[in-house]
């Protein structure tokens, strides 16, 4: 049997676990070196990767360098410049603080590092082969260079655990883009495999370094933020600033948000929500904004120390900055026409723009930029415009083909009259009670006992929909009465789709995270009772559907952000057809 005595480990064996907690792939050791980089006051900073990080890496800075006699010392398990004493833990202002980088790194691979501070003439090497330190003096620059070689290579159980060497690429640059964002006075330069991926300009301006990773396109469709939350004695709580992307600039992931909390890149899944929701259906499902949110709060009110990634943080007032980061993106926003549906403002919002996405942009596309933007001549100043469009017919039996002064319209018939049927139960919910249809029999209506509770604590706010129902045992529900709106859509299936969809909806499809259980109810109907994909319409009801959602208040999209109509204006046909 194996001796099961209590010792104190040997320190080699602790420093090997401490770097596996600190180095899991190359880009912690990129991420680890930049921020050193950043920290030390760097206005450049130059990345190189090789073979996905496993064979080199190179991060290199013009920042205040090492003291010829700290280089040593700098590689010894928790020497750092960053903390003095306990109560700074408190206030941290730097990027790194744990003094386990440089030693983790070293532990693990071999390490050339090249360094010379701004007040020595000369430079000094240092390079760590297995622990062994060997030192000369060179000529250098004020700055330091990292030169990483090998990593793994001595743990080979380690090495086979690496994703493939576009992977580790990949991630290697992604943990300096957000560095790049936060820190858009210092210059980055990230080159792969000698392939230059990322260059920012480093003139202090987020705009440029926003154009720089997420591409030049990318400006025309971002908006800025700049919002405070102050508390009664006038102290700054939260300051919010940053870029967000208008209604019509989204990705299919989430790689265009980044959240920078006190100038560090983070991940925090409240945060993230609150981007998500700020936008509500104005970005369809499946979709996702885009937008660099800078958030400062005070340094005591936020805990960096949770994980030795350092990505993972606490907030003391995580509501109150979930608050701040909604209504900086939905002012910013809506200061620019995008109205943004809640159950609040369900009115017209007078003057309100309304960009039609054009017929040739790539909604659900990754090229050509990643994103669906208004066209060009067919920026629309209010729904009268869709009231007043001739119906030529219908295509596919989905959609609605319409002929205006700016063009073509083709109208998706079910998003459209989803928009028509939720704006009708909105105003129901925000006004007097809607028009009820009563049945000459009550009927019982199948649903989860779950849902049967929800609707006898909202029975109240139904009836205001149109809906006279109660509770009919633990697993079934009474209907006396139905919405006038949906009496032709079979209302009372209707009712027992939607309330048992909801029992399986983790948030809702609702912006507003506030919205009662009635009002995600109505989203749901909303859904449900518009007309289908494959339904034929006649001219009078395409008439009607084109006049009823150009009276809406959100005309542009459907309950779920998909576009209601794309335009396909005069000038693009004649260019199609060689015309100009």
């Amino acid at each position: 049997m194996a001796d099961q005595r209590i010792q104190v480990m040997d320190p080699h064996l602790a420093a090997k676990i401490a770097a596996g907690e600190v180095i899991e792939r190359p880009a912690s050791v990129v991420k680890e070196l930049v921020e050193n980089a950043l920290d030390a006051g760097a206005t450049w900073v130059r990345v190189e990767v090789e073979n996905g990080g496993a064979e080199r890496i190179v991060v290199a800075d013009d920042g205040s360098g090492i003291q010829a006699e700290e280089v040593e010392l700098a590689f010894r398990r928790h020497a750092t410049s960053k903390l003095k004493r306990e109560a700074d833990l408190d206030r941290l202002v730097t990027l790194g603080f744990r003094g386990e980088a440089l030693p983790s790194i070293a532990a693990i691979a071999d390490v050339v590092c090249t360094t010379r501070a701004n007040d020595e003439a000369a430079g000094t090497e240092v390079r760590i082969d297995s622990g062994a330190f060997e030192r000369r003096a060179v000529a250098r620059q004020p700055g330091t260079t990292l030169e990483v070689l090998g990593l793994f290579s001595r743990f080979p159980a380690r090495r086979k655990f690496l994703r493939t060497r576009s992977t580790e690429a990949a991630a290697c640059l992604q943990v300096v883009v957000p560095l790049a964002l936060s820190f858009a006075e210092v210059r980055f330069e990230v080159r792969i495999d000698g392939r230059e991926v990322l260059r920012t300009p480093g003139r202090g301006t987020l705009r440029e370094a926003a154009a720089a990773v997420l591409g030049s396109d990318a400006d025309a469709h971002l908006l800025e933020m700049n919002d405070e939350l102050v508390d009664d004695e006038g102290r700054v709580l939260v300051r919010i600033r940053g870029l967000c992307g208008t209604g019509s600039y989204h990705r299919a992931s989430r790689s265009g948000q980044f959240l920078l909390l006190n100038r560090r890149p983070i991940q925090n899944r409240t945060l993230g929500f609150a981007v998500h929701e700020a936008y509500g259906s104005l970005v369809p499902v499946g979709r996702h904004p885009v937008a660099v949110v800078q958030v400062d709060v005070p340094p005591d009110e936020v805990d960096f120390n949770v994980h030795p990634s350092k990505l993972e943080v606490k907030l003391l007032r995580e509501r109150a900055v979930f608050g701040a980061v909604q209504r900086a993106i939905r002012t910013t926003l809506g200061s620019q026409g995008w109205t943004i549906p809640t159950w609040d403002a369900v009115a017209p919002v007078p003057g309100a723009g309304l960009g039609w996405p054009a017929a040739g942009s790539t909604l659900g596309s990754e090229t050509a930029g990643e994103h669906s933007g208004p066209a060009a001549g067919g920026l629309l100043v209010g729904g009268e415009q869709l009231q007043a469009l001739r119906v030529v017919g219908q295509v596919g039996s989905t959609y609605v083909v319409a002929e205006g002064d700016a063009g073509v319209y083709l109208v998706d018939q079910h998003a459209a009259h989803e928009r028509v049927q939720l704006e009708a139960l909105r105003a129901s919910l925000a006004g007097t009670d809607a028009e009820r249809q009563l049945l000459l029999e009550p009927l019982v209506v199948a649903a989860p006992a779950e849902a049967v509770l929800e609707v006898e604590r909202g029975r109240l706010e139904l009836l205001r929909l149109g809906f006279d129902v109660q509770a009919f045992g633990a697993d079934a529900l009474l209907v006396r009465a139905v919405p006038a709106l949906l009496a032709q859509r079979n209302p009372e299936r209707l009712l027992g789709e939607a309330v048992t969809a909801l029992v399986r909806q983790t948030h809702g499809l609702v912006a507003d995270p506030q919205a009662t259980w009635v009002e995600r109810l109505a989203l749901v109907l909303a859904c449900k009772s518009a007309v289908r994909a494959g339904d034929s319409l006649g001219r009078a009801e395409m008439e009607a559907l084109l006049r009823q959602l150009g009276e809406t208040a959100l005309c542009r999209t459907c309950a779920h952000g998909r576009p209601t109509a794309v335009l396909m204006p005069f000038a693009q046909l004649e260019r199609e057809f060689g015309r100009r």
